[in-house]
């Protein structure tokens, strides 16, 4: 990728700190435990799923794993609505031929950014490209703080609602687990967060699709229900291997 495509987005650094004040949350404690571990009869932890996984670890070096990226507001004040696609890179780290290395390629119409690159780590890195991108648009619709917000939505990804589910991925229905949270909704400074208040995400898991992560839902109502304000959505439309990738074919 270009130097310029790479200084198109900063977002990455911003992903690093989001990294940082998460780990700093999590109790050194806990230990990885990836899904096919798990008894049928028992739910993991939200922080098992969203944090200590190495879903990475499971896809090949070569593999690009593509996302739909999609943001939709109902006012101007609450910027564009738009569309991506997020291509993941997965390769293996050059230090350590067992670990892997992310790097995001997003394109938005004829514009081109990237964020990464990821080393090895546990969970999937692109939702925390997604979460980055939450804590930047409530900081500006608040004028509130990014280390505020970040911080709560750390908490509360180590917290959620976790319960089994069911979903369709690549023509086949799959088995997995629902995580939900409403972050903000008892948040003791709620009254200057409008409505984010009710801001709910949802975040679908299994291990039977490449990367652990399928998908991700964020929904803001309006304060009276009514409607949502802002829909944004990121799914896992397929995987591209590395032999599908060079004769030009792969999942769309």
């Amino acid at each position: 990728m270009t130097g310029a495509r790479r200084g198109a987005t900063g977002g990455h650094k911003n992903i690093g700190c989001f990294m940082k004040h998460v780990a700093a949350g999590l109790g050194a404690g806990l230990l990885a435990l990836s899904l096919t571990a798990l008894p049928s009869f028992a739910a993991p932890s939200a922080t098992e799923l969203f944090f200590d996984t190495p879903y990475l670890m499971q896809v090949a070096p070569g593999t690009t794993l593509d996302y739909r990226y999609r943001h939709k507001s109902t006012e101007e004040r609450l910027g564009e609505s738009f569309d991506e696609t997020m291509a993941m890179d997965v390769t293996a780290d050059p230090q350590d031929a067992s670990g892997r290395v992310a790097d995001v390629e997003i394109t938005r119409g004829t514009r081109e950014s990237e964020a990464g690159p990821f080393p090895s780590m546990k969970g999937n890195p692109i939702a925390l490209v997604l979460l980055e991108r939450e804590v930047r648009e409530m900081a500006q619709l608040t004028k509130g703080s990014p280390f505020y917000l970040r911080n709560r939505l750390r908490e509360h990804l180590a917290s959620a609602a976790v319960e089994p589910a069911s979903f369709e991925f690549d023509g086949r229905k799959v088995e997995g687990w629902r995580m939900t949270m409403v972050p903000f909704a008892e948040d003791p400074n709620r009254d200057k967060l409008a409505e984010l208040v009710g801001r709910r995400y949802e975040f679908l898991f299994s291990d039977a699709v490449p990367g652990g992560l399928y998908s991700i839902d964020v929904v803001t109502p309006k304060a009276d229900g009514s409607s949502n304000i802002i829909e944004t959505s990121l799914t896992l439309t397929g995987a591209r291997a590395p032999a599908a990738k060079e004769a030009g074919g792969g999942t769309p």
